[in-house]
């Protein structure tokens, strides 16, 4: 056997290992509570970075600071554990950082330019399960169940909810956010899956990411930047910088990863389907953003169906449950 064969046989042991509950209710009860942390973290950084897009920073300035103070924070963790790239090698190094680093990030914020808190909290996180889904199902030969059909149908049909706002309306550019959203819930549902069957820890992950996005963007933004940061109010920056440094970049993966290391993958990823809720509710006192009734309908009907996609309620998961 090759060593990259032993690699990837490893790799989904420690998975499977990790995923199996040690304590049986209690590693329930903290897998689900770790994803509705997720859930609260993801809908805070999608109005705190909402607000920043529409307000002083731009998505390159969000960038910096959710880069710059994890890599700070985290330095301890990455000289312990290493860059990642002899451990666990240089794709799934990349898969995760492009994933839930830099390119997600840039993808994301910038979506948040075309369209409201609402959409994104639905159209990104809502899908980002079906996806994570789907990228197992190539991954293990995985198939479908009626159940699990009827969900994604269900989620698409959420989605053109959300959209439908924007899908023929081309002065107001909603429908380019919807489809960036899109394209950043599949490349976080990718860090998911990579993740999953890296078999390393959820700081040690964080701390991939934040490192190497610092690293590639650093140089850029202090080149071509010139100091607009420091034009931007304090108190903003440091809102900002505590929103996506610390509670994005930090609590949210590492309880992110708690839960897939408790719960699965897909099991974790249906928490976040939370998200769009909690941001929706956000939106209102602080961005003044009132979701119409097709939308609140809609974002009913992801959630609903992110529980069916993901296997919440599979009866052959149901069967092989311990």
């Amino acid at each position: 056997m090759s060593c990259q064969q032993e690699v990837l046989a490893v790799g989904p042991a420690r998975a499977r290992q990790r995923v199996q509950p040690d304590g049986g209710r209690r590693n329930l009860v903290l897998g689900v509570a770790s994803g509705l942390v997720v859930a609260v973290c993801w809908a805070g950084w999608v109005v705190a970075t909402r607000f920043a897009v529409t307000a002083h920073l731009g998505p390159l300035d969000v960038a910096f600071l959710r880069y710059l103070v994890p890599s700070v924070l985290l330095a301890p963790v990455l000289f312990r554990e290493g860059l990642g790239i002899r451990r666990i090698g240089v794709g799934r190094t990349l898969l995760l950082v492009s994933g839930a680093g830099l390119p997600f990030l840039l993808v994301a914020s910038t979506g948040m330019k075309f369209a409201p808190a609402s959409d994104a909290g639905a159209v990104m996180v809502g899908t980002m399960p079906v996806f994570v889904a789907v990228f197992s199902a190539l991954i293990s030969s995985e198939r479908f169940d009626p159940l699990r059909i009827a969900g994604f149908a269900a989620v698409v049909a959420g989605v053109v909810g959300i959209a439908a706002h924007g899908l023929f309306s081309f002065d107001s550019g909603a429908w380019r956010g919807h489809l960036l959203f899109l394209l950043a819930g599949a490349m976080f549902a990718a860090y998911t899956v990579t993740f999953r069957w890296s078999g390393i820890g959820p700081w040690h992950a964080a701390a991939i990411v934040s490192f190497h996005s610092l690293l590639i963007f650093a140089p850029a933004y202090l080149a071509l930047s010139r100091g607009h940061i420091l034009d931007v109010p304090t108190a903003e920056v440091i809102t900002q910088a505590f929103m996506q440094g610390v509670v994005a970049a930090i609590i949210a993966l590492f309880f992110f990863g708690e839960a897939v290391r408790r719960l699965g993958a897909s099991q974790a990823a249906v928490l976040g389907s939370f998200t769009p809720v909690f941001a929706a509710l956000l939106a209102i006192p602080l961005l003044g953003e009132f979701p119409s009734p097709l939308t609140w309908a809609a974002i009913v009907t992801i959630c609903v169906g992110v529980v069916f996609a993901s296997g919440g309620f599979s009866r052959e998961r149901s069967a092989k449950a311990p």
